[in-house]
């Protein structure tokens, strides 16, 4: 059903200090950093309708492979719960995995037993992202994610880039 590891992703309560400390103290760059609220982003949490806005930085690392850190800006969304739950600190929070069929890794997933936490759509300037988290931490100790992409599918310009990339929008 899996087909490879997509990402690896980070709660952090200061999205600016945790790119700086990968980039500055471990050479991991560049990342790309963006902002979600509900004008960007159609979240539910639980089964329920829940916007929320989060801050998301993305650094590729090959081979397909990349790291997320995710910032909640506000109380509402499960990053902010997980961060609470860690006492502020930042931690792994979540794994996606690639699939090649979305709708059947969803559906074995969920037969499974394995609880839909988070489904979460990403219009992109081309397409659109969809991913959904699925409750494996009393199995696993993680939450899964899978998700799809539009074909075709194209992210939006980033807030800003770290380090800096030639022609990117910068950051103070």
């Amino acid at each position: 059903m899996f087909t490879g590891a997509n990402h690896l992703c980070i709660v952090t309560g200061d999205i600016d200090r945790a790119v700086r400390a990968w980039a500055d103290g471990l050479g991991v760059g560049p990342w790309s950093v963006y902002t979600y609220d509900e004008t960007t982003m159609t979240t539910v949490v639980d089964g329920e309708p829940r916007p929320f806005a989060m801050r998301v930085a993305l650094c590729q690392l090959g081979g397909g492979f990349s790291i997320e850190l995710i910032q909640p800006l506000d109380d509402r969304s499960p990053y902010a719960d997980s961060l609470k739950g860690h006492d502020g600190t930042d931690h792994f929070h979540h794994v996606k995995l690639d699939v090649d069929d979305f709708d059947q890794a969803a559906a074995t997933l969920a037969s499974g037993g394995m609880g839909i936490t988070f489904d979460g759509r990403f219009p992109g300037v081309v397409g659109e992202a969809h991913g959904r988290y699925f409750d494996t931490a009393d199995e696993l100790g993680l939450v899964i994610e899978v998700g799809e992409l539009s074909p075709g599918f194209a992210m939006h310009a980033p807030d800003y880039e770290y380090p800096v990339v030639s022609g990117s929008p910068a950051r103070a």
